[in-house]
């Protein structure tokens, strides 16, 4: 009996030791962070192990905003130049680092976040929907046949109501249908037209009614979806067609044709995804608090000055001139306190609100609209941001704040705003009360170059570049400034670095492999 105890004692400890482990397995798995894959990355400079510069940061910085006149261009001087501004502002970044006054700032940390987690979702977008988009050769086909051809059509847009009252009685040979149920709903009218091609349609049920067969002249397309409740009625008059037919026209139209369906896929996609991510949520205003902060934002987007119109797309930091005035300086402490709508039983206050605002600025659907639009429009734009939150949640649910592109881009505008600090610290420093916009040049040339100058003394030898990848990166030299508009921060890179003129790079060492 005694051995017999024994045994049953050690199948159960050791079922014991079994059981604790699987459920400690099991707990780790879940809370585990899906496994990151790491997009590939060509790094060009290497600064002593402590920050890095890649290829694609590079050319972005170069080419998504206007250069100075001294390196504009696409000479070997001028990439020079260029190497070595983008370079100086990592070792400005580097000795700001030394100051703790900006990152301490927490409107500089809001920003930095709100960086890095509209990254996130972009991220996010790249792999749960871009990537998703599967097309065959037949489908590029198709479109490929008629994505030369400019229509000329009439056209309107109804409602739901409007669509199962009138459109079934519409026939596609009946012209007198089309014009009979305009007039009936529109009144004594013109029926509106236009002239649409390829790059004009940006919703892939559109595109698909129009360019994916032939299409006889007089003929009215079945009702198309463009919008939740909002259906396109389309006649089309008449069309002509700019056939591709050398092999530059036609490897051309073959990489339009594929880049617009994929990325009108991704958005089908995408939208599809969102919404079960925001399933069963129901955001409830509380309309007494809503109208205050409804006219606060009202009076400041229509103001006059442009200056002050254009803070609301980045209300808390801008791209150059630091933190402008936040919801807490704009006269609400009296309703701070005070909840301004709620979600999934979750109340905001309007203070939530503002720290929301500080790392996600609005983003309204509309840019144009008039004053009686506007709280409609609001509405949506805080819908919007509360989206944006769901989906960040997800995104870091997912790991995509380990993702070194996420963290690079963060990093980029963080130094390019450190830097900018160690440059307006290092000027006051030394008297220099010119204003930098109009005698940069100047100011460059008696102070900057030579700053500069002694940073490269102090890292020399510690920086490395990858000098066969530099030689093959050429420039446009044409000017572009490029923006993302629906996004909360529109600007792709910060502005250029105007540091130095210098063109010499005799202080680089070629980078190991």
């Amino acid at each position: 009996m005694s051995n017999s105890f024994v045994i049953k004692n050690s199948h159960r400890n050791n079922l014991l030791i079994f059981l604790i482990y699987f459920l400690l397995v099991t707990f780790l798995n879940c809370c585990k962070k899906e496994h990151i894959e790491q997009p590939v990355e060509k790094i060009l400079v290497n600064i002593d192990d402590k920050v890095s510069i890649s290829k694609n940061e590079f050319i972005r910085r170069a080419e998504y905003t206007i250069r100075p006149p001294y390196c504009k261009g696409n000479s070997y001087i001028h990439k020079k130049i260029i190497l070595n501004s983008l370079i100086a502002e990592k070792l400005f970044a580097l000795e700001a680092e030394n100051r703790d006054s900006l990152l301490q700032n927490e409107e500089f940390q809001y920003f930095l976040k709100g960086r890095k987690e509209q990254a996130m979702r972009q991220w996010m977008y790249h792999k749960e929907a871009t990537e998703k988009v599967r097309l065959d050769s037949s489908d590029i086909k198709k479109f490929f046949n008629f994505a030369g051809r400019e229509y000329q059509i009439a056209y309107y847009s109804i409602c739901d109501s409007m669509l199962s009252n009138h459109v079934p009685k519409m026939s596609a040979e009946d012209d007198s249908n089309f014009k009979e149920i305009y007039h009936t709903l529109f009144g004594d009218t013109l029926i509106p037209r236009k002239n649409i091609s390829w790059g004009d349609v940006e919703n892939l049920k559109l595109l698909e009614a129009l360019f994916s067969e032939n299409i006889y002249k007089g003929k009215v397309l079945e009702a198309i979806a463009v919008d939740k409740n909002e259906y396109l009625i389309v006649k089309v008059l008449g069309w002509s067609d700019a056939k591709a037919i050398t092999g530059n026209q036609m490897q051309k139209r073959l990489k339009e044709v594929s880049e617009k369906l994929i990325r009108l896929n991704a958005s089908e996609i995408w939208q599809n995804y969102v919404a079960q991510i925001m399933k069963g949520k129901t955001l409830e205003f509380n309309e007494s608090v809503f109208w205050q902060v409804n006219d606060i934002f009202f009076k400041l987007f229509f103001r006059t000055n442009v200056e002050t119109k254009n803070s609301l797309r980045e209300i808390i930091w801008d791209l150059e001139q630091g933190p402008v005035k936040s919801l807490d300086e704009m006269e609400v402490h009296d309703i701070l306190d005070q909840p301004i709508f709620s979600i999934e039983g979750e109340m905001w206050t309007v203070n939530d609100f503002r720290k929301e605002l500080m790392s996600h600025p609005l983003v309204f659907r509309k840019r144009k609209m008039q004053s009686h639009e506007f709280a409609q429009q609001f509405r949506l734009a805080v819908a919007d941001l509360i989206r944006d939150r769901y989906v960040t949640i997800k995104a870091y649910e997912k790991g995509y704040d380990e993702v070194n592109v996420v963290k690079r881009n963060e990093r980029m505008w963080r130094d390019a705003f450190m830097a900018l600090y160690q440059k307006q610290t290092y000027l006051k420093s030394i008297k220099e009360k010119r204003n930098f916009n109009k005698s940069y040049m100047g100011i460059i040339g008696d102070h900057l170059n030579t700053y500069v100058d002694s940073l490269q003394q102090e890292y020399h030898k510690k920086i490395q570049l990858d000098f066969d990848e530099f030689e093959n990166i050429t420039f446009t030299g044409i000017d572009l400034l490029v923006k993302q508009e629906s996004q909360p921060y529109q600007y792709m890179v910060p502005k250029f670095p105007v540091l130095t003129t210098d063109h010499h790079i005799d202080y680089l060492t070629k980078m190991k492999h």
